[in-house]
Order: C-alpha cells, then sequence, then structure tokens
C-alpha cells in the first residue's frame, strides 16, 4: 500500500496528493531527517516514524523549531564527514580506522 500527503490544491480546490518517500528501517529514516535538519532554511524539525498504514517508516515535521545549537551540532557533524570524503579521495591510502565520540570524554 502506498501512503500520500497533501502536495497542493488545483484551480478547482480539489487536494492534490503525492507519495510519502519510504524507508525500510528506521535507520535510515532518522539519517534522512538528520540531513533535513541540517539544511540552513528548515525551521521545523523533521522526525523519523512508523506507519500504521503500509507498516515502513516516513519522516515528518513534528511541530516542533530545530534549536540553533541543535542545526550547528548536526552542520558540523556533516563537515566532519565530508572532509574525510575529501581525504580519502586526495590520497587513496588514507584510511579512517575509528571514530571517537568526544562527547563522552570527561575533563
Amino acid at each position: 500500500m502506498e501512503c500520500t500527503t497533501l502536495e497542493s490544491y488545483d484551480e478547482n480546490g480539489q487536494m492534490k496528493m503525492r507519495p510519502k518517500k519510504q524507508f525500510d528501517t528506521l535507520d535510515g529514516a532518522i539519517a534522512v531527517a538528520k540531513i533535513e535538519n541540517a539544511k540552513p532554511h528548515h525551521i521545523h524539525k523533521v522526525v523519523a516514524y512508523k506507519c500504521k498504514t503500509c507498516f515502513k517508516y516516513h519522516i515528518g515535521r513534528n511541530g516542533k523549531e530545530i534549536k540553533e545549537k541543535d542545526k550547528k551540532k548536526l552542520q558540523q557533524m556533516f563537515s566532519d564527514k565530508l572532509a574525510l570524503e575529501k581525504k580519502r579521495k586526495e590520497n587513496p591510502n588514507f584510511k579512517v580506522v575509528g571514530y571517537i565520540d568526544l562527547s563522552t570524554i570527561r575533563y
């Protein structure tokens, strides 16, 4: 079954629907939601949820505004990943063997 969402209204006032993007896993939907939340023009937070109709995962706004610190954190995370990809392309011998979560280090 395909889930749809309202796209717009036509000149006669009829609803125009479009299919929702479906994700097989919650992790996949969360990853796309994080990318959407990092975009500078987005104001409302996008979250992943399980659909009760098709039993797949979708993303949608939850009505809350994205906090500026959360947006900056996501943007920093994606810029770090892009920098690593650039290094890999420039030097094929460059390897990432692991990541350290700096937020867990106590001073």
